[in-house]
């Protein structure tokens, strides 16, 4: 058998270059003609970064004011990969349909979810893309417009979505500066009308009793209630905080978590329900001791790092748990689960602490047991008025702070470029299409030219023969 070599096959293409080049142009035209009819799919393209949040605001200042671990920013929020998920949540497609009235197109979320592309690039940030195809549009707007009209509709898209993520935003987690001041501005009213209250009630009765001095079991007793009280306006406070962020964190929750994990199956696990009982257990006997002791006296020093450390065994215990039940769960939602549980387990800390202080405000009260009754009663209006005054000067200064944050506060994300109309499709990808049909062609053309080669040989043959 004669060898063959490679420039026998370029001879052999060089003789029958009319059949590659007619099945090339064959296989061309086909492609051609498939991208003609073949629907066009437009692309709109947004990017966001997300600025590194801190932890100096009202939220920390009131959790450390509590004696609590630190709590930090919504757990995620302030990330991409909170927002990922948000992105992908029913509720936030739901929204875009509706604020770009889709359903006049037959289009639901599904549409829109099955065509959101989301990538996280390894420098940082979000790159979000909407894909809408031509036939969304078809027999539905003049046939000159489609294509026009799909660009647009893209674009709008892309920009619409982020549009929502920044209602959500807003509305469910973030911007707390602004809660934060609003919920301490109607603490300080209410608080300066107790005070008004407690001055007027104050000065009746020492019109009506102007003889009557207190003794100094009163002022005693005033200034340890006094202690108290002021440990219960901060728990307040740090709950109301607390329960802001449950009900932020929930609705993150709610919108997009797998539905085959609870956070209640997590809080309700026999370690983490003993861990909870034990904090229970400190706090009421912090606040028994904050009856006799300032919180710097070293009994106290030394419970409120008990308490610390058992929080951290809580956090320990939990990201266990939720490892072991949200295996199969996105980072984002393992990560959010956590933090949920965390402030639930913080907010029962709370409860409790505020009911043990009101245990122990009891307690003293009850040590004003023996003195007569109008001294009793004097001695509890120099509480409420030492209280209320101390009270209204704390959040004056936190009111300031609230202020000053909420001055400070920037959105938790930023929108580098905005969508646009694009002016190509991107798909089908026309340029790569003809390469890949020009590709295809030429071997199409080789092998026709081979099969034509080996024909005509035979035909010699037989000749020969």
């Amino acid at each position: 058998m004669d060898e063959i070599n490679l420039l026998d096959y370029f001879d052999m293409l060089k003789r029958r270059k009319w059949s590659v080049a007619g099945m090339t142009v064959v296989v061309l035209l086909i492609a051609v003609i498939a991208l003609a009819v073949m629907p066009k799919t437009y692309e709109g393209k947004t990017s966001m970064l997300f600025p590194e949040q801190t932890t100096d605001g009202l939220s920390s200042q009131l959790a450390q004011l509590a004696g609590l671990p630190m709590l930090g920013n919504l757990p995620g929020l302030s990330g991409r990969n909170v927002y990922l998920t948000v992105l992908k949540s029913r509720t936030i497609s739901e929204n875009v349909c509706k604020s770009l009235g889709l359903d006049r197109y037959s289009l639901d979320y599904k549409d829109l979810q099955d065509n959101l592309i989301l990538e996280t690039p390894k420098e940082g940030g979000l790159l979000l893309a909407c894909e809408a195809p031509t036939s969304w549009l078809k027999g539905r707007v003049p046939k000159g417009e489609i294509k026009e009209r799909t660009a647009e509709l893209a674009a709008r898209l892309a920009n619409t979505y982020i549009s929502e993520l920044r209602i959500y935003d807003r509305s469910n987690a973030l911007f707390m500066g602004k809660k934060n001041r609003l919920f301490i501005e109607s603490q300080l009213r209410r608080t300066k009308a107790e005070l008004a209250d407690a001055e007027a009630r104050l000065q009746e009765f020492q019109e009506a009793h102007p003889a009557l001095v207190p003794p100094d079991k009163s002022w005693a007793y005033a200034d340890q209630a006094l202690n108290v009280v002021a440990k219960q306006t901060e728990a307040d406070v740090a709950l109301q905080e607390v329960q802001g962020q449950i009900a932020s964190a929930r609705v993150t929750w709610n919108a997009g978590a797998p539905r085959d994990i609870s956070p209640e199956a997590v809080i309700d696990s026999p370690a983490i329900s003993w861990l909870r009982a034990e904090v229970a257990k400190l706090e009421v006997r912090r606040a028994t001791l904050l009856e006799d002791f300032t919180e710097s006296h070293p009994d106290v020093v030394g419970l409120t790092q008990e308490i610390e450390k058992t929080y951290d065994r809580i956090q320990s215990e939990v990201a266990d748990i939720v490892a072991g039940k949200a295996g199969s769960a996105s980072p984002a939602h393992q990560e959010l689960l956590r933090q949920l549980v965390i402030m639930e387990v913080n907010r029962d800390g709370l409860e409790a602490r505020r009911s043990a202080l009101a245990g122990a405000l009891t307690n003293i009260e009850g040590r004003l047991s023996g003195l007569p009754p109008k001294e009793i009663q004097y001695a509890r209006l120099l509480r409420d008025l030492k209280a209320a005054e101390t009270v209204y000067t704390t959040l004056l200064a936190e009111h300031a702070k609230a202020r000053v944050a909420e001055g400070r506060e920037a959105e938790n994300f930023i929108v580098l470029d905005e969508a646009i109309v694009p002016k190509k499709p991107a798909k089908p990808r026309m340029g790569l299409v003809i390469l890949a049909s020009l590709m295809l062609g030429l071997i199409g053309g080789a092998f026709v030219a081979l099969l034509q080669e080996g024909t005509a040989g035979m035909r010699e043959a037989r000749k020969k023969r």
